[in-house]
């Protein structure tokens, strides 16, 4: 067995791959490709933090039926910090809950983002990934999250206001000057529909615009029984058990890996790539 020495240099020494993953609007799944995507890294035992970052409804906590004691806006509160707030879900895999129901936190600010990232980038050399479940749409938290992370994967489904919509968070990204790998991948994809035909579609509109390449990750087939067992607060035991949906988000992180594993930017940090973003933005 490794000497705790040797496992808190090879932690300090370790990259963490930071992923957003977001939507152009909401109802498309997103909790749960985070979720899929978390699920299965940790099964091929990488350590993994999942963000709930959908600030006021946040719900994977919820939706795996797990109490919380602290969440993120604890930490940005100063009420505990971050180490007190992540929870473990299952053997490689933690969580940091995000907050509901609280309006206060409807209002966040700049300075909510920086103090809570400062927090994070304490902890984030003890994970090989850190799956950041942002809210949806094109709102300032939204793409302060995205523009902190190595990668953006945009979920969207086969219908013309969502795929509108993944347009326009991929257009506000560009514009805001993102430099990492943006990928789309489409859920509840029926058996009616031909897979893959709108994320083509999405790729060659943001190539002719923005001359953008955007990679394509998959297709996630619709699964009715999803919505009762999130009413059921049992989706982590259910999607494990789900034949289908793992093998559908093992081609994703197939996909994803083509990349490259080694591509986690721990320098700059990430609480330096928002600082200057962020600092970029109140220049503008």
């Amino acid at each position: 067995m490794k000497s705790e020495q040797v496992n808190r240099a090879e932690r300090r020494l370790r990259k963490t791959r930071v992923i957003a993953v977001s939507s152009g609007k909401g109802g498309v799944g997103k909790t749960l490709i985070a979720l899929g995507l978390s699920m299965v890294l940790a099964n091929m035992k990488k350590d993994v933090l999942l963000v709930d970052a959908d600030l006021g409804t946040a719900n994977v906590n919820v939706v795996l039926g797990l109490p919380v004691e602290y969440n993120l806006w604890d930490v940005v509160k100063a009420r505990t910090d971050v180490d007190n707030a992540i929870m473990s879900v299952e053997e490689h895999l933690d969580l940091l809950p995000g907050v509901s129901g609280v309006y206060e936190a409807t209002f966040w600010r700049m300075r909510d983002t920086e103090k809570l990232w400062r927090e994070l980038d304490a902890v984030l050399s003890r994970y090989d990934y850190a799956i950041i479940d942002t809210g949806s749409g094109i709102g300032n938290t939204v793409v302060q999250f995205c523009m902190a992370a190595d990668e953006v994967i945009v979920v969207f489904t086969p219908e013309a206001t969502s795929i509108t919509d993944a347009y326009a968070l991929i257009k506000t990204l560009h514009k805001e000057g993102y430099e990492g790998n943006i990928y789309a991948l489409e859920n509840m994809v029926r058996k009616t529909q031909s897979d893959l035909v709108l994320a083509v579609s999405l790729k060659s509109m943001v190539k002719r615009f923005f001359n953008r390449e955007i990679e394509i990750l998959g297709a996630i087939p619709f699964d009715p029984q999803i919505s009762k067992q999130v009413r059921y607060q049992d989706l982590g035991k259910y999607l494990q058990r789900s034949d289908e949906f793992m093998f559908n988000m093992k081609t994703v992180v197939k996909n994803l890996l083509k990349s490259g594993e080694d591509m986690g930017s721990y320098e700059p940090s990430f609480w330096s790539k928002l600082r200057n973003f962020l600092g970029r933005t109140m220049r503008g």
